[in-house]
């Protein structure tokens, strides 16, 4: 899901207040541009997605969770490049290409190499994806965007911190969920320094891959893999601490939950550094889904990007710390 197409609908129906009439011309809006991409320590391709803004009023979603009808931007040029002199032009994502896979058999992962996914199907050129074919993520390095449309071009500069080791993870039995369980994590955490940090659990078919999570759905909740936290009452070693995710439905079972998986599946859960811009970006966005049934709480908030030249969107680099867990 487009979270930021998302947060443009709801702060239009707030905006618009409720002591006046308005005749609303959805078509008269004019789009913006929204521009999303990452690159990380793990094995590329690394994705950006080019698209226009929509108006909720007029458009719905796809009919698969993980993919919103965003309007994709074709034929732009996207180029990554980094402080050590490597440039990459991306391409447009060929829905006939070929991924590696992997598939959990008999206790053992079995990898090859094979058509795109369904899930993979949806992340393509006909979405607005681009994915780079050469460029490798490494921390302690910046990496800058340049988008060009037309005679309009819109950059982004992202560092990529470290992320601490993640020592292990585990899986418990969830106290409220029967035959659920709950993920927590151990990992050292460093002291004296400001740090930011973004958790998930994933599938382990896209384990040494550079793969963002995606909106999953559950009965009438809609699970947003991710939340985002920073140090301020960190011990230096984090001992148990559960993993969650934002869970939106509109109705009372909003907010930050424990993620949950049903065993015996197998899981891999990752630790992400953040910088403060990406981490503000996220924090805000994960606040528009946790609701207490008023709809003024929290107040609407865009969340800022980085992306100059008048577009919306985040570019931003991640290192990456995980743990494959096979049961």
């Amino acid at each position: 899901m487009n979270k930021q197409h998302f947060l443009i609908g709801i702060l239009f129906f707030i905006s618009s207040g409720c002591t006046k009439d308005y005749t609303i011309h959805p078509k008269d809006a004019k789009p913006l541009y929204v521009i999303e991409g990452r690159i990380s320590n793990m094995r590329g391709p690394y994705y950006v997605r080019v698209t226009k803004s929509q108006n909720a009023v007029e458009k719905g979603t796809d009919s698969v969770s993980w993919v919103d009808n965003a309007e994709a931007v074709k034929g732009a040029l996207v180029v990554i490049s980094d402080d050590m002199g490597t440039m990459d032009t991306l391409m447009p994502v060929d829905p006939n290409g070929e991924r590696y896979g992997y598939l959990y058999r008999g206790g053992k992962i079995d990898s090859g190499v094979g058509p795109l996914s369904d899930f993979n199907r949806s992340f393509t050129a006909d979405h607005g994806y681009y994915e780079t074919k050469k460029i490798t993520g490494i921390p302690g390095h910046t990496y800058r965007l340049q988008v060009r449309i037309g005679d309009e071009t819109f950059q982004a500069a992202a560092y990529m911190p470290s992320a601490p080791a993640l020592d292990s993870a585990v899986a418990e039995p969830d106290r409220d969920m029967l035959g659920a369980e709950n993920v927590y994590a151990y990992f050292k955490e460093p002291q004296g320094e400001k740090n930011y940090y973004f958790m998930q659990v994933t599938s382990i078919s896209q384990y040494p891959y550079d793969a963002d999570g995606y909106v999953d759905t559950w009965g009438d909740h809609s699970i947003f893999p991710y939340y985002v936290f920073d140090d301020r009452t960190l011990p230096s070693y984090v001992s148990h601490m559960r993993m969650d995710a934002i869970f939106f439905d509109g109705y009372a079972y909003g907010g930050i939950k424990p993620y949950f998986i049903l065993p015996p599946e197998p899981f891999q859960a990752r630790l992400m550094a953040l910088t403060k811009e990406a981490y503000e970006y996220f924090n805000t966005l994960g606040k528009q889904f946790v609701d207490d049934g008023n709809v003024y709480k929290p107040a609407p908030a865009s969340a800022a990007g980085n992306i100059s030249g008048g577009a919306l969107g985040l570019f931003w680099a991640t290192g990456v710390s995980y743990k494959l867990v096979l049961r």
